[in-house]
């Protein structure tokens, strides 16, 4: 739509206008004469071409159309007059053209009477065109002549096009609001009026509208002022009005809008080199400019995010914005919620751990090594093997081990952000050792004896050398028993726990097995019962005496300690220096009694029950001795002769005997002595002494004495009665064979003839004489036995 010319108000121009005016209708009518004149010789050359002899038609001059009002743009409602102007000596005709074709009658169209003007009511645009009249004579025939055109443009009242000037519509109290209304017209002297849900507002000192009403401006927003904000136009010289514009709404807010305040990334500590942005957002969106404080200081920056490129601990505070908007006053929120930037001047620090944290691995297991950091947050990780790197980015690395080229020293870094990235040092390292061969644990058991006693407690341990991390499965005789920690531990046992015993390990974490252990063969046995015996050999012991026990197992005595009793009463307890043997070094009468035993293994608390009990019988007093008289029991005992003392007790046992001459001990330990006489030497007193046993040997008091006499050989008489040479026959003689000592002598005579006769008695005796009795006689005394005798000779 062409823009409407708004005419100038000055006297001066509307005198210009005029004569613009009066020259434009001096132009047509000269133009309007030339043209009859060129017609008039026209139509005298028509005529006079012409043998007709009809009366020429009747040729109106040209018309000129006149818009009586002054403006040519107009608006719906308003009037335009059109007036046809045509001189002529007759009356004319007026019609009229719209766009070259006829007009129509019409309600907005209001004609003279004779039709010379026309007048043109506006209803809308559709009333625009070129508009022309046509005149030609009443009097017929006549031509018509049409008038140039007028153009007629048509508006509907321009809509006001309503701006928010302050650009946002969701306003806060104490906020400023300015609205701005205008219209696209070429007319000028519009002027506006403001609305709010329709209403019209007035000028006052808080709604501030200007002169020619373009513009409103609310200084400070309260609740009252939230509505539908709406302006119309008017040409009040034309009475022109337009209708309400678009509408703008506005919305207060009681409650100035919050802030809420984010970092990007959202880490806890920052480092050095990293950087890190602050993001400010509003409740209610609009053209907000932004403050940034930091620690409560101002800091550069005034868009929605704030940027800090970190360089030390210096950047690390707290950190605020506020959001403002509008001039004359600026509006500011209040601030936002702090956010801390914590900046940590070392990197942070890295552990490396593993799972399952084995001294040992091997293959098929799988290992997870974590790279944890102090100072949490969305890191990568990378992850290095004897410092060459392998594939990985989380915070874990899972390693499948295929064999001993997996063992390797681990290790990690952390890293994040991006132009430059930031990357910690490197972890500590973690080592993975891998053993190639499958392993085979180690059995062991105690107690570590072949042989075991029911009731005893047993235990094994199954360990895989050089490695941790196991659970174990145990077996015996090959069927599987429910354990599985590293020991087996078996209480009271019985006949039936015996049996062969085996293990294998297993790792939970990783499910490795191990290959069997070798086999432990547990043999148990019923607990033996000890046997008491006497060493000393005799039951019946006697004061001061000393006696000696011992306690023996049927078998392996010597792996046994032994504890005695008598009569029930504990005497001698368990691994005493004595061992098996209970001794009694000076017996009395309280030390007889029923003794018994029982054994304990050196090596372990297994006990056994007491054994069948032993009497010991103590006398209380020593032994009595009784030394015999001497075999032979001679008075007198000669050189070559040989004597027997007997020494006996009245207790008898396994004595040994001790023997005396005089107080001087003499060979000998049996209960005879026995003395070979070589002369006056052996004569003595002689006594005895019976002993047994050792350390200390028991000895009794000695013995009464026995005395032993000894003479040189003895003298041999031998007498005849009667003692005559000459003797009759029939007459009797004795021979009497004297020993000057007579004890046990036996007597050989020897006759005449030289035959011996061994007599008991010392008389010979022929009581009848006769010749073959005369010759030498002789005697001989003897005594004693073939192995200790003596004799002496003597002849008559």
């Amino acid at each position: 739509m062409s823009q409407l010319r708004h005419p100038v108000s000055t006297c001066a121009t509307r005198a210009a206008q005029w004569k613009m005016w009066l020259f434009k209708v001096f132009s047509v009518i000269y133009a309007v004469a030339v043209c009859a004149s060129e017609d008039n010789d026209a139509t005298t050359y028509s005529y006079r071409e012409s043998e007709s002899t009809a009366p020429p038609p009747f040729e109106p001059l040209v018309p000129v159309l006149e818009r009586t009002s002054s403006w040519s743009d107009v608006f719906s409602s308003e009037k335009v007059v059109l007036e046809c102007k045509a001189t002529s000596s007759s009356e004319l005709i007026f019609t009229w053209k719209k766009n070259g074709s006829p007009l129509g009658s019409g309600p907005n169209l209001s004609p003279s009477p004779d039709k010379s003007v026309l007048t043109i009511t506006a209803t809308s645009p559709q009333d625009s065109g070129y508009y022309t009249c046509v005149v030609e004579g009443k009097k017929k025939p006549s031509q018509t002549k049409e008038s140039g055109p007028v153009e007629i443009k048509v508006y509907d009242p321009p809509t006001p096009d309503l701006q928010l000037q302050t650009a946002w519509k969701d306003v806060f109290e104490g906020e400023a609001v300015e609205f701005h209304c205008r219209v696209v017209s070429s007319t000028p002297g519009w002027t506006f009026t403001w609305h709010r849900n329709k209403q019209q507002l007035q000028n006052n000192p808080v709604e501030i509208i200007n002169g020619d009403g373009s513009s409103l401006k609310i200084t400070s927003v309260r609740q009252t002022h939230e509505g539908s904000y709406t302006c119309k136009a008017h040409l009040t010289s034309r009475g022109v009005n337009s209708g309400f514009s678009s509408e703008v709404m506005i919305q207060v807010s009681a409650e100035k809008p919050t802030l809420t305040l984010t970092r990007d990334p959202e880490y806890d500590v920052m480092f050095a080199g990293e950087a890190v942005t602050f993001s400010c957002a509003i409740s209610v969106q609009s053209e907000w400019t932004y403050l940034w404080y930091k620690d409560g200081s101002k800091v550069t920056g005034s868009s929605d995010k704030l940027e800090v490129q970190i360089r030390g601990t210096a950047d690390q505070g707290s950190y605020t914005c506020k959001a403002t908007r509008g001039q004359n006053p600026a509006f500011i929120t209040d601030p936002s919620g702090a956010k801390q930037l914590k900046v940590q001047a070392e990197k942070p620090t890295l552990t490396l751990t593993r799972d399952p944290e084995y001294d040992v691995m091997f293959a098929g297991e799988a290992v997870t090594f974590s790279c944890a950091i102090s100072v949490q947050s969305e890191w990568t990780y990378l992850w290095y093997k004897d410092g060459s790197k392998v594939t990985g980015s989380s915070d874990r690395l899972k390693v499948q081990i295929s064999g001993t080229g997996d063992q390797g020293s681990y290790t990690c870094k952390a890293t994040r952000g991006q132009n430059p990235a930031f990357i910690t040092d490197l972890s500590a390292a973690k080592q993975l050792k891998v053993q190639k061969n499958k392993p085979k644990p180690t059995i062991t058991q105690q107690p570590d004896a072949e042989k075991l006693y029911v009731g005893e407690n047993v235990s094994f341990e199954c360990k895989v050398e050089n490695s941790d991390g196991w659970s174990y499965d145990w077996y015996k005789d090959e069927e599987s028993i429910p354990n599985n920690s590293n020991s087996l531990k078996m209480e009271g046992l019985a006949l039936l726990n015996g049996g062969v015993y085996k293990c294998k390990a297993k790792r939970d974490k990783t499910g490795f097995n191990t290959e069997f252990s070798d086999q432990r063969t547990v043999q148990i046995s019923e607990i033996p019962v000890p046997t008491l015996k006497l060493v000393t050999k005799w039951p019946d012991v006697f004061p001061t005496e000393s006696v000696n026990m011992i306690c023996k197992m049927q078998t392996d005595s010597a792996d046994w300690t032994y504890a005695f009793y008598r009569d029930g009463t504990e005497v001698q307890h368990y691994n005493s220096d004595k061992d098996r043997n209970l001794s009694i070094t000076s017996a009395s009468t309280s030390d007889g009694g029923n003794y018994s035993c029982s054994g304990k293994l050196k090596s372990r608390d297994v006990y056994s029950t007491k054994g069948s009990p032993l009497n010991l019988h103590v006398y209380a007093e020593k032994p009595t001795l009784t030394l015999t008289q001497q075999d032979p029991d001679y008075d007198v005992m000669f050189a070559g002769e040989a004597v027997t003392f007997s020494c006996a007790i009245s207790v008898q046992s396994e004595w040994t005997y001790l023997w005396y001459k005089d107080g001087s001990k003499v060979t000998g330990s049996s209960d005879k002595l026995e003395v070979q006489i070589s002369g006056t030497a052996d004569q003595g007193s002689y006594t005895c002494k019976a002993t047994r046993g050792q350390n200390p040997a028991f000895i009794t008091d000695p013995s009464g004495a026995k005395q032993l006499k000894v003479q040189d050989a003895p003298t041999v008489t031998l007498e005849q009665n009667p003692a005559h040479n000459l003797m009759h026959s029939e007459d009797s003689v004795s021979f009497n064979c004297h020993v000057n000592v007579s004890s046990g002598w036996t007597y050989r005579f020897v006759l005449p003839d030289g035959s011996e006769l061994d007599l008991s008695v010392s008389n010979y005796n022929i009581t009848s004489v006769a010749t073959k009795d005369s010759g030498l006689y002789k005697c001989k005394v003897k005594r004693g036995t073939e192995r200790s005798s003596i004799q002496a000779t003597v002849t008559k």
